[in-house]
């Protein structure tokens, strides 16, 4: 039955389409929504947004209009030309850079030769201001021992050199600031020289068999492995307690300043001497801090190899793990 249902469709159609031939008018062929063969030289207007075929005089198709879109489909295209466009905008960008890149650099050590040039400078900076603080922790000293005498002859400390120990104390802490901020500049350089290496390579096909041991050696020493972050004032509060009585327990010079931001013990004096010196970094413009601690052995020959032994390294790399406790609470 069904089959002789579609055999009179089919015929029915051939005779409308006979008749249309006649006409050599254009013929339309679309499927309504039950699934109903149409054609027509016209297409109703219910039936606009319908997909259809254009025929030939002779029954074969030659154009075909698509269904009307939906809003939502309208929609989706949109987005997606908007998706391809940024796409195309990064894809731009990328090859701007590469282009900047082949350009500035002919060599990979080219590249190398480029990132140490700055992490040298930067050291040399760092070494500047720690030479600094060695003058600064002297001259601290000494101000206090000054004070400390005064007091025992009950003289009254008079109000420059109160001033000059306060200055001291706060250049002191910026100067501890400003090296966290020289050693995060460092790993910026490092990271930004990795991605152009491998970005350098795959530009000019070649391999990594030679690549520089600083820039995939897993672990590299760093005085950023020294900065904790706290995320608030309570648990800075809990965590500074902790750094007092690291402070206290592997230094071997006395301590020579404690505050809320700065915990410090005197300059090493001999050559076996630890000084370590804390400092809380507070945040600007969010809670919380960062503390940091730096390890000074004396400016001497044994004082520097006492420096690169696995004790002091142990020190170092133990700082972060004795707060740990006390950050998590």
């Amino acid at each position: 039955m069904i089959r002789a249902n579609r055999l009179a469709k089919g015929l029915l159609a051939a005779c409308i389409l006979f008749t249309m031939q006649a006409q050599a008018g254009k013929i339309y062929r679309w499927v309504d929504a039950e699934g109903n063969v149409h054609l027509s030289d016209k297409v109703p207007s219910d039936h606009s947004k319908n997909a259809r075929s254009v025929l030939s005089e002779t029954g074969r198709e030659v154009d075909r209009v698509q269904r009307a879109k939906t809003a939502e489909e309208i929609a989706k295209e949109k987005e997606l030309e908007k998706l391809r466009a940024e796409q195309q905008r990064l894809i731009e960008i990328q090859r701007a850079k590469d282009q900047v890149l082949l350009r500035t650099f002919r060599t990979e050590d080219d590249l190398l030769m480029a990132r140490n040039g700055k992490l040298i400078a930067i050291d040399s900076n760092i070494q500047v201001i720690r030479g600094n603080i060695r003058r600064m922790k002297t001259r601290l000293a000494e101000m206090q021992q000054s004070a400390a005498a005064m007091e025992r002859q009950g003289q009254r400390l008079s109000e420059n050199l109160l001033k000059d120990i306060e200055t001291t104390r706060t250049q002191l802490k910026d100067s501890y600031t400003t090296i966290i901020h020289k050693e995060q500049e460092k790993e910026v350089i490092r990271n930004v020289a990795s991605k152009d290496l491998a970005r350098f390579r795959s530009l000019k096909n070649l391999h990594d068999e030679n690549a520089d041991p600083q820039l995939t050696q897993k672990k590299r020493r760093s005085l950023l492995d020294t900065v904790v972050i706290c995320p608030d004032e309570n648990t800075c509060n809990k965590a500074w307690e902790k750094v007092e009585e690291y402070v206290r327990k592997h230094a071997t010079t006395r301590l020579q300043m404690l505050s809320d931001v700065i915990i410090m013990a005197a300059a090493p004096q001999k050559d076996d001497d630890i000084s370590l010196t804390a400092s809380r970094i507070r945040y600007k413009d969010r809670p919380g801090a960062e503390l940091f601690m730096d390890l000074q052995c004396k400016l001497s020959p044994r004082g520097n190899d006492l420096c690169q032994t696995e004790q002091i390294e142990q020190i170092r790399l133990g700082f972060r793990d004795y707060l740990d406790d006390s950050i998590k609470q």
